[in-house]
């Protein structure tokens, strides 16, 4: 049973049978009790009276990261908040997110699928597949004692069968091609 349970078991039967033989027939430290009932609500609920100001400051100062927005925080309320509650309450509230950032520009392969829309998926178009009609290939990375190693295996959809595969130092073009044609 986890702690929680067993501080709301003991909550609810405090009134009755009391804290002492409660916690005693649960099996709860009294310290753990005491603790959760400090220490209970969340964290963004204990600091709830930072959020109006945390969000104002992320506003204005987008370009903030919590080591400058805890300094600002700290001069406008006129008390010292540690720097990782701000750090803790940026992560709970998203306040980073607030900054304005923009996507890169997609890569012309990425703007090229994109603007195909549906007919770049070439299989899904095929009714029935028959045997060597559609191969799937992947290089995939050969750890061992002297090295690594590149293996590009060539899988027929329908019988997956490898008809094809290829090993070399370097996952490029030319293994590619030695893994179509049979070269080993």
């Amino acid at each position: 049973m986890s702690t929680t349970t067993k501080v709301e078991l003991v909550r609810s039967v405090q009134d009755e049978f009391g804290v002492t033989p409660a916690l005693a027939a649960i099996g709860l430290p009294r310290a753990t009790w005491y603790y959760r009932l400090e220490h209970g609500r969340s964290y963004a609920e204990r600091h709830a009276e930072l959020r109006r100001p945390l969000e104002r400051i992320a506003r204005t100062h987008p370009e903030y990261g919590y080591r400058r927005t805890t300094t600002e925080l700290n001069e406008r309320l006129g008390d010292t908040i540690n720097q990782k509650v701000v750090r803790r309450l940026h992560q709970c509230w998203g306040l980073p997110l607030v900054r304005s950032t923009r996507s890169p520009r997609p890569s012309g392969l990425r703007q090229a699928i994109v603007a195909a829309g549906e007919r770049v998926n070439l299989v899904a178009e095929l009714e029935a597949i028959g045997p060597l009609e559609v191969l799937h290939t992947d290089f995939t990375e050969l750890v061992y004692g002297a090295g690594k190693a590149q293996l590009m295996a060539l899988v027929d959809r329908a019988s997956k069968l490898v008809p094809g595969w290829a090993l070399g130092a370097h996952a490029d073009t030319a293994l590619a091609l030695r893994a179509c044609v049979n070269e080993h």
